[in-house]
């Protein structure tokens, strides 16, 4: 009976060290699957009750690892195990018969024990198959990373390479419009100094030739009273009149020379007194500040300014009365331009740059854009639009 005990005892202590050890070893997750499995069926002989006839075999996938004398036989215990669709199993074979037991010649401990070592398996291959599934998602991770980085620095590159030839078309296209507001100034100097030549030449030549002829043609005026052509010297003198008004107002209408002898603000007065005739509207004018010295260019381009925008009040606002205000400081001169007219919607103008009243604007901006000043304009429907004009001294 003592004997029974002990050898009973011995048997579930092999069986719960190759537990024990199988455990430790499926734990190791640094050595290669195939060198545990191997090591794992080492154990299981020494852990049936007749370990010199035991043969042992695993199986599972890829996986196929038994012992060097394994052999199937007719006396064999195995358990089946299965993962998702993969199934594998645990089998011990017994090489010779032996007496019968509860399982064939296998204790019922035996089966308890292979069945504990057949969920160990298990746990350990689906720990397996879930590192493997996971390390494929890591890989297939990176791949797409590596994809995504590439795709995205070649975009990056394609964007900078872009973002380069838009600065430099950005560049060009300012270094363009600089170029064209300097001839523009450039054009409108030579434009104003042809216009002053023509205005000259019709006050020096013309001008005095009608006036010279109009002399003439007086002192033959009291002879003609007894050849009877007083009459028609009364037209022709009519007529010279007319001629030497209008060759006048002409050279004015060409180039004012008040603007060149007198000055920007003189100009202006004599400008406000020309569009009160021209289209019956009042043009009020109030200087402030000192009287200032300011370029050729700089005076050309604000008379013409002021003249621009007068006329827009004279022909598209309608305007009744109309104020310049200029003010003069130590750094700029001012000017601005209000009328009582039917305003716009500012909204509307700026979308619109095609009308003529548009493009007049335009041009007053970049003349003045190209002295260094600026120009503002706001204006309400019904109410009104004021001009602002600021050039640098």
């Amino acid at each position: 009976m003592r004997d029974e005990i002990l050898h009973k005892l011995g048997e579930r202590v092999k069986e719960l060290t190759a537990l024990h050890r199988t455990a430790r070893l499926l734990q190791d997750s640094q050595r290669p699957a195939a060198d545990v499995i191997r090591d794992v069926v080492g154990l299981l002989p020494d852990a049936w009750q007749y370990p010199e006839i035991t043969a042992a075999r695993i199986r599972f996938g890829p996986y196929d690892v038994a012992t060097p004398n394994y052999v199937e036989t007719r006396w064999v215990q195995s358990v089946t195990f299965t993962i998702g669709s993969d199934s594998g199993s645990v089998e011990v074979h017994y090489l010779e018969q032996r007496p019968e037991e509860t399982e064939g010649p296998f204790l019922l401990e035996e089966r308890d024990l292979i069945q504990s070592l057949a969920e160990m398996l298990r746990s350990y291959f689906q720990h397996l198959l879930a590192d493997d599934d996971l390390r494929k998602a890591h890989d297939n991770l990176e791949q797409e990373v590596r994809e995504r980085t590439a795709a995205l620095s070649a975009s990056n590159e394609a964007l900078q390479a872009q973002i380069a030839e838009q600065m430099r078309a950005r560049r060009q296209i300012t270094a363009y419009q600089e170029q064209l507001r300097k001839l523009n100034s450039e054009l409108s100097l030579a434009e104003a100094r042809e216009r002053r030549a023509i205005a000259s030449d019709l006050h020096d030549h013309i001008g005095q030739a009608l006036a010279f002829a109009r002399l003439r043609v007086s002192e033959f005026r009291g002879n003609a009273v007894f050849c009877g052509f007083e009459d028609g010297i009364d037209e022709i003198l009519m007529l010279l009149d007319k001629t030497i008004q209008y060759t006048r107002s002409l050279t004015f209408e060409i180039s004012p020379p008040i603007l060149y002898e007198l000055g920007l603000i003189a100009a202006i007065e004599w400008l406000a007194e020309h569009f009160e005739g021209k289209y019956g509207f009042k043009v009020k004018v109030v200087s402030i500040g000192n009287s200032v010295a300011l370029r050729e260019e700089v005076q050309i381009v604000l008379f013409k300014c002021v003249h621009e925008l007068l006329t827009n009040a004279a022909k598209h606002a309608q305007a009744q009365r109309v104020s310049v205000n200029v003010t003069a400081s130590k750094v700029n001169l001012r000017i601005s331009v209000a009328d009582n007219g039917r305003g716009f919607d500012m909204a509307i103008q700026e979308s619109v740059s095609t009308t003529a009243n548009a493009f007049g604007l335009f041009s007053v901006r970049e003349r003045l854009k190209y002295l260094g000043g600026k120009f503002e304009i706001s204006s309400v429907v019904g109410k009104g639009t004021t001009a602002t004009l600021e050039a640098p001294l």
